[in-house]
């Protein structure tokens, strides 16, 4: 079992106040008030400090109603491993939700830790079936997902630019066509800034 400091006990109680939301790589703030915060630096409002490249062998199978994370996955070294464990974790109808970098973010690229770039396709090998209209292999058995949501995020730091990217998201959010549309032909033109998804266990 990997290395980790439960910090406030939270493993003791785990799923005696409600549903139980992981929040991984929260960094120093929590962006949900009441999710078991794992990260691997030990900062304030973190409760269980880790290295997640070793997984979650300190949760239960099956104990976890949420597993949340924002720009976070990019920075893992095995993506297939880390799905087994987040599947492995999440109760039967429980959601893996959140945010990564689309890989024609070109700030994707400036962080040396970024390990793993994600497109519109990354999580359908995950899934016993696609919403979109090209396929892809399914590597692992085990693992059996749907996806529920995936959407193009479009955004600028620069406030003119960010106007027509929040335009470009609404045109090519606008159907799963369009989606694929978008990433197989203007994504070298007008570069996405993250994609938004949510997986749900079957």
């Amino acid at each position: 079992m990997a290395a980790f400091l439960d910090k406030r006990k939270v493993l003791s109680t785990l799923g005696q106040n409600g549903k139980v939301m992981l929040e991984l790589g929260c960094g120093k703030q929590k962006r949900y008030p009441g999710s078991i915060a794992i990260d691997q630096l030990d900062a304030e409002q973190v409760d269980i400090v880790c290295d997640l490249n070793e997984g979650l062998g300190f949760i239960p199978d099956n104990s976890v109603d949420i597993v949340y994370s924002h720009h976070f996955l990019e920075h893992l070294a095995d993506q297939a491993a880390f799905f087994r464990e987040i599947y492995r974790v999440l109760k039967p109808g429980g959601h893996k939700t959140g945010t990564v970098p689309h890989f024609s973010n070109p700030y994707y690229y400036s962080d040396y830790t970024h390990q793993t770039p994600f497109g519109l396709y990354s999580f359908c090998y995950l899934a016993d079936q696609s919403p979109f209209r090209r396929k892809v292999l399914k590597y692992d058995a085990e693992v059996h997902f749907r996806i529920n949501r995936i959407r193009l995020v479009f955004y600028s730091p620069f406030k003119v630019v960010n106007l027509f990217r929040k335009f470009y998201g609404i045109i090519f959010n606008a159907s799963t066509w369009m989606q694929e549309l978008y990433e197989g032909s203007f994504s070298d033109i007008f570069p996405a800034y993250e994609i938004e998804f949510e997986l749900e266990k079957l």
